[in-house]
């Protein structure tokens, strides 16, 4: 027999097998559920931030990449601002981060560095 997947909530994939009259499910979650396993990277987002409660995370995407460039600029190229980072990478379109790295390049970037 085949395979039936079935969506729970936003964030995990269920794949449900029947072998033999026995139903085995094997579920993965998705890149904005955690941390996931893909080989041997694990993939993580940025963690929740009281800050930031709704769906909506433009605003938290922002505030990542000038929190990024704002531990550069204090402690330089250091491993402490790495973090920062993989956060606002896991948040923010590239396209916005192209945008705005072009913006801090030529002096006409809209936030507080």
């Amino acid at each position: 027999m085949g395979g039936r997947r079935v969506f729970v909530g936003y964030s995990v994939l269920i794949n449900f097998k029947i072998r033999q009259g026995k139903i085995s499910a094997i579920h993965r979650l998705s890149s904005f559920a955690g941390s996931v396993m893909a080989g041997e990277i694990a993939l993580k987002t940025a963690p929740a931030d009281f800050r930031f409660p709704t769906t909506n995370q433009t605003r938290h995407c922002f505030t990542r990449y000038i929190e990024f460039h704002r531990c550069l600029a204090a402690k330089g190229e250091s491993n402490e601002c790495e973090r920062f980072a993989k956060y606002y990478r896991s948040l923010c379109p590239g396209e916005w981060v192209e945008r705005w790295n072009e913006q801090r390049k030529n002096g006409i970037f809209p936030g507080p560095l």
